[in-house]
């Protein structure tokens, strides 16, 4: 007994397209990407110019903590698109990303705040 495929729908595993939600969850995480620079590189410009006691209570700290914000949100939903998509059965690589990234996020703001940060 064969069985046939239905028409007009293509596996990903051959080759096909990936569900709405495993592509939205991996473009998120490039918007968390281009967050997290943003972040980085206000702080270290910042630095540069104003030195490391300059970026207390100033402009440029509040412009790095909003972008990491910012990032940490869109994670955030990027984890649930991706758990949505684990749920449905959907097999792509890339989806461990958002899977990982979040709770590593997470992890490192609950450590840092309680052993490193005042």
């Amino acid at each position: 007994m064969t069985v046939a495929t239905v028409p007009g729908r293509v596996s990903p595993e051959h080759g096909g397209r990936h569900s709405r939600l495993a592509r939205w969850a991996v473009g998120l995480m490039v918007v968390f990407g281009a967050a997290l620079a943003t972040s980085l590189a206000t702080l270290a410009i910042g630095s540069a110019v104003l030195g490391w006691s300059g970026l207390e209570d100033t402009w440029v700290a509040l412009l790095a903590a909003e972008a990491a914000i910012v990032g940490l949100l869109t994670a955030l939903a990027a984890f649930v698109l991706a758990l949505a998509a684990r749920i449905r059965r959907e097999r792509w690589a890339l989806l461990w990303l958002p899977l990982g990234v979040f709770p590593a996020c997470v992890l490192l703001l609950v450590l840092g705040e309680t052993l490193w940060w005042e």
